[in-house]
Order: structure tokens, then sequence, then C-alpha cells
């Protein structure tokens, strides 16, 4: 700033008396003597001022007019200079000239420069913004491709979550036909019981029908245990088929969870969710297969235990028969005859079963 108020500052006074000073010390006055004699100055500022005194050096000299390029030497003749001062002055002016140019050229040069690599710097980044167009439209499709790729694998995981739910929906249904049939097998049970409790009411001469009947109705019970157990054994094997598969089902979903997570680490909190209501799912699958398990086994053990009291029951019948025949009472033939319903029993009293000794044989088919 200093600089630039002092070239402000320069007269055309100073620049004429420091030229004046150079000639008379014997030196040709240039731009840069100039410059260095008044201490300050720019080449831009200098340059016209000693052209305008360099216009009125010949009028000073005692001359009628200023000197121009083409009478110089005849004018400055005429006013009685010598020729040798002429000359010299003449080529102090030309070479005034040529520096001024010089110097014009030379402030003008960064000046150029600075607008070519301005220029140039422009267009480089104008290639450069191009470029990062470019660049940023291709970003931004494979971008949408990554986004359209990833709603695809977030609605096939929807799509294989309604089936996990389905297959829920179904087992659960499995299981409740399955407790259906378990309570059909229950009620079967309770009737048989009944039945039998009503036949060992019946008369003693009728223990006979009695076990033919309980045979033919334990064979039933037995069929239909065994029916039971297979079936159980069906439902088992397909809930262990259809675990296996949710395993398979659920290995899948967890390689295709964490593909999806390397390649669209944006979609991290959807499949999370995902993850989190599959996992719940799961949990509710788990709970209602231990809980059918559960259901299953405590109903096997109760159709066993009534199995065991139906034939120990048999068994006391048999002997309760056997007994019965050691008696006088013999029951008359058409007691026996009915239309398929069992007898009350009377109200005497049952012979109580004989005590069989250690080592002997009951008599008598149970």
């Amino acid at each position: 700033m200093e600089i630039s108020r002092a070239t402000r500052s320069v007269q055309k006074e100073d620049v004429w008396q420091a030229a004046d000073a150079l000639l008379l010390e014997g030196k040709r006055p240039t731009i840069e003597r100039v410059r260095q004699k008044i201490g300050r100055g720019s080449p831009n500022t200098v340059s016209p001022m000693l052209e305008g005194w360099f216009a009125t050096l010949g009028p000073r000299l005692g001359g009628a007019g200023g000197p121009s390029p083409s009478g110089a030497t005849s004018d400055a003749l005429g006013s009685g200079l010598p020729a040798a001062l002429v000359l010299a002055m003449q080529q102090v002016w030309e070479q005034v000239q040529a520096q001024a140019a010089q110097a014009a050229d030379a402030e003008l040069e960064p000046a150029r420069q600075d607008l070519q690599a301005q220029q140039k710097a422009l267009e480089d980044a104008q290639q450069a913004l191009e470029q990062e167009r470019n660049h940023l439209a291709q970003q931004r499709a494979t971008t949408e491709q990554a986004l359209a790729v990833a709603h695809a694998q977030i609605k096939m995981q929807g799509a294989r979550l309604s089936d996990l739910e389905q297959a829920g929906r179904q087992k659960d249904q499995l299981a409740a036909s399955q407790q259906q049939r378990l309570q059909a097998l229950e009620q079967e049970l309770f009737a048989n019981r009944k039945a039998r409790d009503e036949a060992d009411l019946a008369h003693a001469e009728q223990l006979r029908e009695l076990q033919h009947s309980a045979q033919q109705q334990q064979h039933r019970v037995l069929q239909d245990l065994d029916r039971a157990r297979q079936e159980t054994k069906q439902a088992m094997a397909a809930q262990r088929s259809e675990q296996e598969k949710h395993a398979r089902l659920d290995a899948q979903w967890q390689q295709e969870r964490h593909t999806l997570q390397a390649q669209n680490e944006q979609q991290a909190g959807q499949l999370q969710h995902a993850q989190a209501e599959v996992q719940q799912l799961q949990h509710r699958l788990q709970t209602a297969e231990a809980a059918h398990t559960q259901a299953l086994a405590l109903q096997s053990h109760q159709h066993e235990s009534a199995l065991a009291q139906l034939r120990l029951e048999l068994a006391q019948s048999a002997a309760a028969q056997n007994a019965g025949r050691g008696g006088d009472a013999t029951p008359p033939a058409d007691a026996v005859a009915g239309n398929g319903r069992r007898p009350m029993r009377s109200s005497a009293p049952t012979a109580r079963p004989v005590r069989m000794l250690p080592g002997s044989r009951r008599r008598g088919k149970i």
C-alpha cells in the first residue's frame, strides 16, 4: 500500500527534473534511471511523463517546435545545434521509445501470463467439473440400481416371512387337529371305562359274555391306541421335518441377510427389523412345538395308564368270574340272551376273588 501511494504521488515536474539532471550529468534519461533518480514511481507512470519531457526538449533547447520522427534532425540543425548533439538526442529519443515499449510489454507480460494461467485453470476446472458431473451421473445410476436391488430383496424377505407365518399357522392347525383327536380318544376311553363299570355290575352268570365283550373292547381300544400312537408318531415325524425345513429356511435366510448387509449397508435397519420378526416367529414356533410335544407326551402317558388300569380291571373281573364258577348258582340260559345291551348287576354281592397261593396257577383265560 505504501508503494502504491508513492507511485500516485509522482508528478510530471519530478520526472522532468530527474531527466534534466540526468542529461546535465551526461547520462541518457531512461525510465529506470528516472525511477532510480526519483526513488519511486512505476514504469507505466514514468513512461508517459518522460515522453512528454522528450517532446518539449527541442523547444526548451531553443527550437521552434517539438521534435518529430521525420523532421527532428532538420529542425535541430535549423536551430543551430551541433549535428552530433542532435543525433545523440535522436538516438536517446528512439531508445527511450523502445525502452518504454519494452517496459510496457514487460509490465503487461505478467498480466498476460496470469490471464493465460487463469484461462487454463478455468479450462481445467471446466474439464474437472464435466468429469465430476459424469462421475456423479454414474454414481447416481449405480445408487439407483442398488436401491432397486435392495427394494427387491426386501420384498423377497417379506414374502419369506409371510411363508413362515403361513407355515406356523398350518402347524397350529395341525396341533389343534391332533388335540381334537386326542380328546376324542379320551372320550372313547371314558365311554369304554363306563361300559366296563356297567359290565362289572352285571350278574356273575354273564361274566363269560362280559369277558368276551371286554376282550373285543380291549382289542378295539388297543387298535385305537395303536392308531393314535401311529398318528402321533407321524405327527412328530412331520413336526421334525417341519423343524428341519424351518432350520434350512433359517440358515438360508441368515446367509441371504449377511449378503444383503454386505451389499446394502444403508438397509441394515430394515434387515435387522426383519430378523427380529423372524426370531420372534421362531420363538413362538418353538414355544408351540414344546407345548405340543408336552401335551402329546402327557396324553400318551394318560392313555397308557388307562390301558394298564383296564387290563388290571379285566384281570380282576376274570378272577371274580373264576371265583363265581365255584358257587352253586348257575344263571339260566335266557338271562344271557338280550338285544346287545349289557344287563345291570344285581343287588347280590359279587363273590370276592380267591387269593392264589404262591406257586399256583390261575385257571381261566385273561
